[in-house]
């Protein structure tokens, strides 16, 4: 059998391509920026912790349930925009691994609460009790992260989806792909120093130069280590794809370069404390990573499927009240977040 005899034909698919693809890469660029705040933020909670607890522990295991509701709401339309555009890819993945792919909602879950309960029984928890639950609610949003790497790698490799004639019962993982560790250590290092900055834009809001100093520290140092994490991976992605930024792709080389800027800008703003600069730098970059992270994803599927041979049909309608959808919502978690800080104060 061939591998393009393995993908679903994508007839029945009602999109219009340009849309969902510009709309997804917006939405989990927002997705991106609050959920490595909260991955980054939580590790660092824990990792402080293990020094006997100090005000940068304290303060931000506070915001980290707030963080993760954020970011779970912020996840969802990129997810939705994913399928619109390559479903029959992303089905197929979730179908092969369908086992820890439905094990993400419970580890999702029992994380959530955790969090809950390090942060309201702070106290009766105690200092062990608090290390033990921080651990256990990291190992279970790194699950998830991990799964999550499974599902987008293994949905643009085709060619090694027959081992579900081998195994048909969901517990097929992407493990023997060599760019999949990469990847997955590209977005946990950089969930640290976005997790750093957050860190020093709570210390500069209350005037804390010492929360702020340290969470300057985990930015500076995280992004220094990410780019050699960004070599690796790009290093490992297949001869063709990695060519794209090297020349063979025009807007991907520009992206990268553009990108690289963007990284010494990072680096810099970090190393002399300018956290509103390096506010800027990071905002600007996840959506440069989220359109190369898009064309790398193009090329991977070329054979198989490309935006321009994707049926075209308008349905305005579902896409209007998606944009009212967006924009109520936006005010309302907006209405909120000041009705959380006003009871902060009081």
């Amino acid at each position: 059998m061939t591998p393009s005899a393995l993908v679903p034909a994508a007839i029945g698919i009602s999109v219009n391509p340009i849309w969902p693809v510009t709309l997804s890469i917006i939405t989990f660029s927002a997705h991106l920026l609050l959920m490595n705040a909260f991955f980054g933020g939580a590790t660092i909670v824990f990792i402080h912790s293990l020094s006997g607890g100090t005000p940068v522990s304290r303060n931000i295991s506070r915001k980290l349930p707030t963080l993760l509701a954020l970011a779970i709401n912020a996840g969802v339309p990129p997810l939705l925009f994913l399928q619109a555009v390559y479903g029959q890819f992303s089905y197929v993945s979730s179908i092969l691994m369908a086992v820890f792919w439905l094990a993400v909602i419970a580890a999702l879950i029992c994380g959530y609460y955790g969090l809950y309960i390090h942060n309201y029984r702070y106290e009766k928890l105690g200092e062990g009790g608090r290390k033990i639950l921080m651990l256990a609610v990291l190992a279970m949003i790194s699950y998830i992260a991990f799964m999550l790497s499974n599902k987008m790698t293994l949905m643009l490799r085709p060619e090694v989806w027959a081992e579900y004639f081998n195994d048909p019962h969901g517990f097929v993982l992407n493990l023997h792909d060599p760019v999949l560790y990469p990847r997955f250590m590209h977005f946990a290092v950089s969930a640290l120093a976005v997790g750093g900055l957050f860190v020093a834009l709570v210390g500069k809001r209350k005037g804390n130069s010492d929360i702020e100093g340290t969470g300057m520290k985990w930015f500076s140092r995280s992004t220094l280590v990410n780019v050699g994490m960004g070599c690796w991976f790009l290093l490992a992605l297949p001869r063709d794809v990695m060519l794209i930024f090297m020349g063979g792709n025009l807007s991907a080389t520009v992206l990268l370069c553009v990108g690289l800027l963007a990284t010494f800008g990072m680096l810099h703003a970090g190393f002399t404390k300018n956290v509103y600069f390096a506010t800027a730098a990071t905002v600007f970059i996840v959506p440069v990573m989220a359109t190369m992270r898009h064309l790398v994803r193009q090329k991977y599927l070329e054979p198989y499927f490309t935006l321009d041979t994707a049926p075209v049909s308008g349905q305005w309608e579902p896409f209007m009240l998606f944009i009212a959808s967006l924009i109520v919502g936006g005010f309302c978690i907006v209405y909120m977040l000041k009705l959380m800080r006003r009871a902060e104060r009081s």
